[in-house]
């Protein structure tokens, strides 16, 4: 199912069909205990990885775009839920799936953990990844038309990674396949600005930063994440709304996890539109 385009849909019948049934009693911006969140984005990606192996060292610095043939764009699902649970005290959670595809003749020997494959076999790969970041917001400033707060929260990201090649170099294992795959929660701390234009038109804007190291036992990860977004919505009915916005995140990890060792660089940008319930 094409989750965007059924979104599209969705948003242009709400703005054409609800204003004229809806009530006058919309529940005031920043009044609402509970919202959730339910949409389809559309980003660009930029990915690129390493994997190392114990034994053949080093793995190559693979660009998923150029050396397996991956899609710049593809539709992802999100969905996030909040609550306030006092009048300046929130606490949200949102989870993203995204899941990247792609087949392509090498044009040089690449090393992936245990495998190394020659110029001119055939690569395929699967990439997956699971954003589920947890915040808590505190309003230094709230009024009938403006809110800011300052956030801090964890950006936890599970990344899997699967190749598979028509031939393979190595010697190491009868076959040809190459997985891995690493957590990584990194804390975010970050600004929040709403400005409400009415009880129908909102516009806000959010960022957050955080670098960090963390080690223990046989897991490391040393990185930085960078997300910010920008977004209009419009209220329809007292419950609901409909939005659009511009999300853009960056995640750079050196890890030693599990059976991921090596590095991540991924990044994203794109718009979302999304339904919001507000109670």
């Amino acid at each position: 199912m094409n989750y965007f385009r059924v979104t599209w849909v969705s948003f242009a019948m709400a703005c054409i069909t609800f204003p004229v049934l809806a009530q006058s009693d919309i529940i005031k911006p920043g009044e609402e205990r509970f919202s959730l969140v339910l949409g389809t984005f559309l980003p660009a990606f930029k990915t690129e990885l390493k994997i190392d192996n114990p034994t053949l060292g080093s793995g190559s610095n693979v660009n998923l775009r150029d050396d397996f043939g991956v899609e710049r764009h593809d539709t992802a699902i999100w969905t996030g839920a909040e609550w306030r649970f006092a009048p300046n005290h929130r606490i949200g959670i949102n989870y993203s799936l995204f899941k990247l595809t792609g087949t392509r003749t090498a044009t040089r020997q690449i090393q992936i953990g245990d495998e190394i494959y020659p110029a001119g076999a055939t690569l395929s790969s699967e990439f997956k990844v699971q954003v589920i970041p947890i915040t808590y917001s505190y309003s230094l400033i709230k009024r009938e038309r403006d809110e800011l707060a300052v956030t801090v929260g964890i950006h936890w990201s599970h990344v899997s990674f699967k190749a598979q090649g028509s031939a393979s170099l190595s010697g190491l294992d009868p076959n040809t396949d190459v997985s891995a795959k690493v957590d990584a929660p990194l804390p975010l701390i970050g600004l929040r600005y709403d400005h409400h234009f009415s009880q129908r038109w909102s516009a806000g804007a959010q960022a957050a930063f955080f670098s960090m190291k963390y080690g223990k036992d046989t897991t490391n990860v040393e990185g930085d994440v960078l997300s910010a977004r920008v977004e209009g919505e419009y209220r329809f009915s007292r419950h609901w709304g409909v939005g659009m916005a511009i999300d853009t995140f960056r995640i750079d990890v050196e890890a030693s996890s599990g059976s991921w060792q090596g590095g991540l660089n991924y990044q994203y940008w794109g718009p979302q539109l999304y339904l919001k319930g507000r109670y």
